[in-house]
């Protein structure tokens, strides 16, 4: 079997993408579109199926799970011959010659296969206008954040997550359920602050899965395997009823691990034996995202793709000096400056002149004291960031957003 797919019109054979605007298949060239029930039923594409009783939780010790997170493939583009080259854990890549998506069907297939999918239900236009809305409060701002160039870096993603569920029943308090919590499952797009502030996803909504909806977007295979994702919702879960040494405050900072690193402390977790019932599925979910890149530092804008929850980043401030300041610096400036130059014209004698120009000279210097003083003062309390009250209510989901208690317990 080809390692890579690609979806042909039916009408004219060139490549066609899913249109979010029409929830269909989209030809640009004949402009003809299809549903997803006629593309799937006509244009098959051999794939590999996991066993129907297959279950993530019994096979999570033997499901294969990447750790080479930076190798790169190379492939031929299926339409043109181009070369194109990916990391390892893209399930969908662009052709750099004809502009292409491909489906690199190795990392969707058999035991690795989704289970489901949530397809895109708001556009990119959407995306875009609410960028544009919370852009257009700030003033002063670096023209990388305002062009409208930077729309066309808008992309499409379909991220990897695990939705977990499970029992936690102690020794003695209060028994709790976990209802489908996310687990981020590569972080290579996204990091999981920004992930986890564009939460929730309606799993509701979810398609069994297929690879037609992905094509024309990013789409990433996992990266935490199974038996992983299931050690870090543990610890998660642990780390709240315990009120142990890992504090829920510090569950974002182990989100924000280097994933490689994070890999390596999971070898040394074992699973909680109060914790059962556990149930593991694995999906596919859309966000548009923006990444912006400013004088070496990035800055991530992104929208969930089914609700149109929008996360922002801070936007930098370039205003960054007192206006009256200089004002009132320039106006004794030029005072001081024709003082200097009448103290010279008019001195009878010539120690006369000396001590006014010693006199000017002090008065010069403790103004030059004052703009350093001001300065630093600057550095300290003027933020080089605006922060918008939306940037920062933004809300960070955790654990405990997906928990029920018992019925003696907190609700």
């Amino acid at each position: 079997m080809s390692d890579l797919n690609e979806y042909k019109c039916p009408a004219c054979g060139a490549p066609i993408r899913y249109d979010v605007t029409k929830e269909s298949m989209s030809c640009r060239f004949c402009k003809n579109t299809f549903d997803m029930e006629y593309i799937n039923s006509h244009i098959v594409i051999p794939i590999d199926e996991k066993l129907s009783d297959f279950d993530w939780v019994d096979r999570a010790k033997y499901v294969w799970e990447p750790y080479e997170l930076d190798r790169l493939e190379e492939f031929h583009c299926p339409s043109c011959d181009g070369k194109i080259v990916t990391k390892a854990f893209y399930a969908t890549a662009k052709c750099p010659f004809c502009k292409n998506y491909v489906i690199i069907s190795s990392d969707l297939d058999g035991d690795i296969r989704p289970d489901k999918v949530i397809s895109f239900k708001v556009p990119r236009e959407l995306f875009w206008d609410k960028y544009k809305e919370y852009i257009s409060g700030f003033k002063n701002i670096p023209e990388e954040f305002k062009s409208k160039d930077i729309r066309e870096n808008i992309i499409g993603c379909y991220i990897p997550v695990w939705s977990y569920s499970c029992t936690y029943t102690p020794v003695s308090g209060k028994s709790l359920t976990v209802n489908e919590y996310p687990v981020l499952a590569n972080d290579a797009d996204i990091d999981g602050k920004s992930f986890y502030s564009l939460l929730p996803y309606d799993f509701n909504e979810a398609d069994d899965f297929t690879e037609s909806c992905l094509t024309g977007s990013l789409a990433s295979r996992y990266i935490i395997g199974a038996e992983n994702a299931i050690k870090s919702a543990d610890l998660d879960i642990c780390s709240l009823v315990k009120g142990s040494r890992f504090a829920v405050s510090d569950l974002l900072e182990e989100k924000e691990m280097d994933t490689s690193k994070k890999l390596d402390k999971l070898l040394s977790v074992r699973l909680d034996e109060r914790i059962t019932n556990r149930k593991l599925s694995y999906y596919l979910v859309p966000l548009w995202l923006l990444d912006i890149n400013y004088k070496g530092e990035k800055f991530t804008y992104a929208m969930n793709g089914q609700t149109g929850k929008l996360h922002v980043d801070k936007v930098p401030n370039l205003k960054n000096y007192n206006p009256i300041f200089w004002l009132v610096f320039s106006i004794i400036h030029l005072i001081l400056f024709l003082g200097a130059l009448l103290f010279i014209r008019f001195s009878k004698t010539e120690l006369e002149g000396s001590v006014k120009i010693i006199i000017f000279m002090f008065m010069w210097s403790m103004v030059n004291l004052s703009v350093v003083a001001n300065n630093r003062i600057n550095k300290k309390t003027k933020s080089k960031y605006y922060r918008s009250k939306f940037y920062k209510r933004q809300k960070i989901q955790s654990i405990k957003d997906y928990i029920t208690w018992d019925k003696n317990g907190k609700q």
